[in-house]
């Protein structure tokens, strides 16, 4: 069952990022053109720079949702899987005379010999060792220290730990395996090409969440944004109980890794912005392929908005050939002149012809260099 929940941990958002969206994003925006343009008026075609305006705007809302999304799922699993401090009801930064005036309580109501006829006596013993293991764990000083940094299963990976160094050490060299096996995977990986585009954030992430983890595990005390801040930001606001340690961390690094995933995917949404002409710098042979293609969507949009007017200004002339045929041709004349050659890309690509002619040799004679 872990294995299984940690293959679709792993994979499921990966899954999710990569395809899913851009599919939904596919839906969503047939839908909104269905919703907000009037029949008969024509709709963005596909490649057209204002229909990938529209797309790259809805990816971005459904990435922001989604990343949003993996934090509230992330923090709701945390909540209810609780925590040592929560199933005893006590806060904290609870004291020992506090924990065991807790617990003098709890054990009145939860305690086998003490309960009522009707319960299942061995559930309440389950329950109530169950309650005596988590006091224990907060009264034992290297424990406490470990279960807030770490976890719960960090009793499970150092079953010997006894100290506070012991714990600290064991969760050091888990650490350095992690961080360090990822680190080389994004290595490998840029060498050989693949995950280029938002390499710098991921790096970026891993140092962010590796000083975050090194930090918690090291210092006696809670982080101070902790403590000074969003925890009594979640009291005043009673929206959850507080944090330990061990939870925001598992928090950052879900948001990190989604941060990372969303601006990978970002990026390239701008880079190929077909609203961006290239910059004259750039005469390769690749660029000027790219400017064709774009100039070709371009006329694309063009001669079917301008056919689709046509179509609609000269239904009075329906019956009347001769000036219907005239009409549609001084339209056409007119979209030419006043739409084509207003486009951002024509006149950029007339603008560095004229640029490339050679200047002093006859008119006739003259040509790209």
């Amino acid at each position: 069952m872990a294995s299984a929940s940690f293959s679709w941990d792993t994979i499921g958002p990966f899954f999710v990022w990569q395809f899913l969206i851009p599919l939904a994003a596919g839906w969503v925006q047939s839908i909104l053109y269905s919703i907000f343009i009037r029949a008969g008026d024509p709709k963005p075609t596909p490649g057209s720079p204002r229909f990938v305006r529209h797309r790259r705007q809805i990816l971005i809302a459904i990435y922001l949702a989604y990343f949003a999304f993996t934090i509230y799922e992330v923090d709701f699993n945390l909540q209810k899987s609780s925590n040592a401090y929560n199933e005893l009801g006590v806060p904290i930064d609870v004291d020992d005379g506090g924990l065991q005036s807790r617990f003098r309580r709890l054990t009145i109501r939860f305690h086998p010999d003490k309960v009522g006829p009707g319960v299942d006596r061995e559930k309440a013993n389950s329950y109530y060792i169950h309650l005596k293991h988590a006091r224990d764990i907060i009264l034992d000083p290297a424990k406490r220290f470990a279960y807030d940094r770490f976890g719960p299963d960090i009793f499970q990976q150092c079953r010997q730990c006894l100290t506070v160094k012991e714990f600290t050490d064991n969760a050091l060299l888990t650490a350095l395996g992690t961080y360090g096996a990822l680190l080389v995977f994004l290595l490998g990986a840029n060498a050989l090409g693949f995950l280029k585009d938002g390499a710098y954030w991921r790096y970026l992430a891993i140092l962010a969440v590796a000083t975050f983890d090194l930090r918690t595990a090291m210092r006696p005390d809670h982080p101070a944004f902790l403590t000074k801040w969003l925890n009594p930001l979640m009291a005043s606001l009673r929206l959850r109980p507080p944090y330990l340690p061990f939870q925001v961390t598992i928090i950052v690094k879900k948001a990190s890794i989604s941060a990372a995933q969303f601006l990978g995917l970002l990026i390239p949404l701008y880079r190929n912005d077909p609203q961006r002409p290239a910059k004259a710098s750039d005469d390769s042979e690749d660029a000027r392929h790219k400017q064709i293609d774009r100039l070709d969507a371009v006329v694309q949009s063009s001669a079917m908005e301008s056919s689709r007017l046509l179509e609609l200004e000269s239904t009075p002339f329906r019956e009347n050939e001769h000036a219907k045929s005239e009409l549609r041709a001084a339209l056409k004349k007119y979209m030419l002149q006043n739409v084509v050659h207003q486009e951002k890309e024509v006149r950029n690509a007339i603008g560095q012809s004229i640029m490339r002619r050679r200047a002093g040799v006859p008119h006739g004679a003259q040509g790209n260099r």
